[in-house]
């Protein structure tokens, strides 16, 4: 029963949570020129520059998909993992005098961290819809089951995310390891070019969730799928267990906070 407590309480304050979501968000993008449009910004020049790369350099083989919406697919949601993951550790550090002098559910701040990295995902999905159009691209019925991936992937990053604030405010090295490992993360991922599935690369796809959830997300969207593959079983049960023990532990060093705010 106390885990439905916990959730309780959590649900009880969703307003606060939305509340705090939205205020990041415009904070971020207070007194810039583009405004949200830094959400757009960011993965769509990404998307051109690894175009040049992998397309025009090295030449990536991505099955009769185009790859500027190979490259977008992928760093579409790697954005949002990777927004969910930066903004999520400092959630606690950012709002010390919440956690201080306030009482309410700690899980509070990195959920809203998770919400405004949300709502950068969805006005960046307006792209991939114009990129589509541009290549002459549908969806199947696939796309149907993408809410599904886009579930597993929150599970996996809000997990992630609930861990990294308490450590980051036990450690504060966490946010500096973060910079570095975000980025070697990416590319250990199939972000802009697929991982292979056979040989000393085989590893990379069940030890990291953020692999097939990628790849589900293309598969559905462009690559006429309409199932999930095993290894989207695997990622989901590994991401649904990281949200499990990361939030016991969050709550058991939770006692804590006030003194190390």
């Amino acid at each position: 029963m106390s885990v439905v407590s916990d959730i309780r309480e959590i649900a009880s304050f969703r307003e606060l949570i939305v509340a705090l979501g939205m205020r990041e968000v415009r904070v971020r993008y207070k007194h810039t020129l583009l405004g949200i449009g830094w959400a757009v910004a960011l993965p769509l020049s990404l998307m051109l520059v690894f175009t040049f790369v992998f397309s025009k350099v090295a030449r990536v083989e991505t099955h009769g998909v185009p790859y500027p919406v190979f490259a977008y697919l992928g760093l579409l949601p790697w954005q949002l993992h990777a927004n969910i993951i930066n903004q999520g550790a400092r959630s606690l550090v950012d709002n010390r005098a919440l956690v201080t002098k306030v009482y309410f559910a700690r899980e509070v701040l990195p959920l809203s961290a998770v919400l405004s990295a949300l709502v950068d995902f969805c006005v960046a999905s307006v792209v991939l819809a114009g990129l589509m159009l541009y290549y002459g691209m549908a969806p199947g019925i696939g796309l149907l089951l993408v809410p599904v991936v886009v579930l597993v992937q929150l599970a996996f990053g809000v997990g992630c995310a609930l861990a990294l604030s308490a450590a980051n405010l036990l450690y504060r090295d966490v946010q500096y390891i973060l910079q570095v490992g975000v980025l070697l993360w990416m590319f250990a991922s199939s972000v802009v070019y697929p991982i292979p599935r056979t040989g000393d690369f085989l590893w990379l796809v069940y030890c990291n969730p953020m692999t097939p959830i990628l790849d589900a997300y293309r598969g559905l969207i462009v690559g006429g799928k309409v199932a999930f593959a095993p290894e989207f079983g695997v990622a989901a049960l590994v991401s649904v267990l990281v949200l499990v023990v990361a939030w016991r532990w969050f709550r058991r060093v939770e006692r804590v906070f006030g003194e190390l705010a």
